[in-house]
């Protein structure tokens, strides 16, 4: 419940921070403003002060308080690091004059690139002095003494733009974190750096298991797909493909490639350890590749098959081999972009859905369509039950479906959710099923009985896919806000 409040300006404000040593005091930013604010708790009301900034006009977008709460320093678009004095009287009738009002002290000379989006305080243990450590975006992290002159030994080009710097409870080192979601841990006698975490920067699209390892998992994202390590929580490989974006991976059974859909419409595929391009297949989409699935690969791993489906509506299946992919069959009738793709065990049949309300069951060695589902939806996702009796559907109006095989008939629907289903999984002996969606949960069901046995909540987005590890002991969602969600399972099947 709101206690006081009032407006932050006559313009945008972008940050704010409590003084360290008062619970009454706070100190606001933005567009060519610094407010010093006192809350009046007897009122109650809030009292601010304009900070005096004579003819300099800038946006203002970070800020930091000194230890000892005498001076704020503020970061700008502009590129320069402004200090500012503080110090302001008491809450005093109106007819008072003031003592002391806040005012500007001194900027930096030497502009930063691309401005100054993070900032931090840090005190000299050998002189005392207030320090300031600027993170700017082009990726420089720099210190400035307390005049704001820079140091040249201590600076440091990170990868992105610094969008955020904490600084560790005893003053020796900091963590920097990136635009590119990577955080840094920089000590600040040396301002060496060491890579701690690493992430994706953009929504998540898909995520795929070899299929014999529980330990790696594949993700696919903007502008790269990357390799992950389970246990260690870890990137081990990232693939960078600039401008484009990853909707579709899988990885072959033997598990010497990692096959990938891109927005440009091509397929791409990967060496695992090293992650350079094996082959690629222009234009196997005219709008983007948005979903795969690989159907078989002979005892000898030399030739396989792949099927891919894109924006175009098309259901495309391929031959690959050492020198050579082409194109066996190709198969319109979406009319709208195929969202998923899932293969039978033998490789002989594909299911597609759809956002045209159908999901197409296709015969590849004919490729021709056996039947087709429909509902006035989107089909988001499609799985076959391990004994291949059933299909298994999650769709855009929140419901979860239960098909039979073998004429395509409907046999009941479930309620999903509270949004739209994006995304199923079905464990390998076919009790339990996973569903993601867009209300950001992660649900675990009972197959048979259609009810809910378990529920995870931590996604701040859509939640794009989900699958189960190879060894059925945990499951891993990625989400559009970008984050990967290791879950166990364990406990359920218990």
């Amino acid at each position: 419940v709101a206690i006081c409040g009032s407006r932050a300006s006559t313009d945008f404000s972008h940050c704010i921070k409590w003084l360290n040593k008062r619970n009454d005091r706070f100190v606001t930013c933005g567009n060519c403003h610094l407010r010093v604010w006192q809350v009046d708790v007897s009122t109650p009301k809030l009292h601010p002060i304009d900070v005096t900034m004579g003819s300099i006009r800038r946006v203002m977008q970070c800020l930091c308080i000194s230890e000892d709460d005498a001076y704020a320093f503020a970061g700008n678009k502009t590129g320069e690091v402004i200090k500012f004095n503080i110090e302001r009287d008491e809450i005093k009738p109106f007819n008072e004059p003031e003592i002391n009002h806040p005012s500007m002290m001194v900027y930096s000379q030497d502009r930063f690139s691309k401005g100054v989006k993070s900032i931090a305080c840090v005190v000299n243990p050998n002189t005392g002095n207030t320090n300031v450590i600027a993170g700017a975006g082009d990726g420089t992290v720099q210190l400035l003494n307390p005049n704001l002159q820079r140091f040249p030994t201590h600076i440091e080009e990170l990868h992105g733009a610094v969008m955020s710097i904490a600084m560790h409870p005893d003053g020796k080192s900091f963590l920097a974190g990136t635009e590119f979601s990577q955080r840094y841990s920089i000590d600040v006698s040396t301002f060496a750096k060491e890579l701690r975490e690493t992430c994706h920067f953009g929504e998540i699209h898909d995520v795929r298991f070899p299929h014999k390892s529980s330990d790696i998992f594949v993700t696919a994202s903007e502008q790269d797909i990357r390799v992950w390590s389970a246990p260690k929580k870890r990137e081990l490989l990232r693939i960078n493909v600039p401008n484009l974006t990853c909707y579709a991976v899988d990885i072959t059974p033997s598990g010497e490639n990692i096959v990938s859909g891109w927005s440009d419409g091509k397929i791409r595929s990967f060496f695992p350890e090293s992650g350079k391009l094996q082959f690629m297949i222009p234009d196997a989409h005219s709008e983007g590749v948005k979903s795969l699935a690989i159907s078989n690969q002979d005892s000898d791993n030399k030739v396989w098959h792949l099927v891919s489906g894109g924006k175009d509506g098309r259901v495309r299946f391929w031959k690959i081999n050492e020198k050579h992919q082409t194109m066996v069959h190709s198969m319109k009738e979406h009319r709208g972009e195929v969202n998923a793709l899932v293969c039978n065990k033998d490789g002989s049949q594909v299911a597609s859905a759809s956002s045209d309300g159908s999901c197409i069951i296709w015969d590849l060695k004919k490729g021709v369509r056996i039947h087709a589902l429909y509902e006035p939806t989107v089909f988001n996702a499609v799985r076959y039950h391990p004994d291949e009796s059933q299909y298994l559907t999650g769709s855009a109006n929140n419901k979860i479906g239960f098909w039979d095989a073998y004429d395509g008939s409907p046999i009941r629907f479930i309620n999903g959710g509270e949004a739209g289903i994006t995304c199923i999984d079905i464990q390998s002996n076919g009790t339990y099923f996973v569903s993601g969606g867009a209300d950001k949960k992660v649900n675990v069901w009972h197959y048979d009985d259609g009810k809910i046995v378990g529920s995870g909540k931590g996604h701040s987005g859509k939640i794009n896919k989900v699958t189960f590890s190879p060894d059925q002991t945990n499951v891993v969602s990625v989400g559009s806000e970008g984050g990967i969600f290791i879950w166990d399972f364990a406990p359920i099947q218990i």
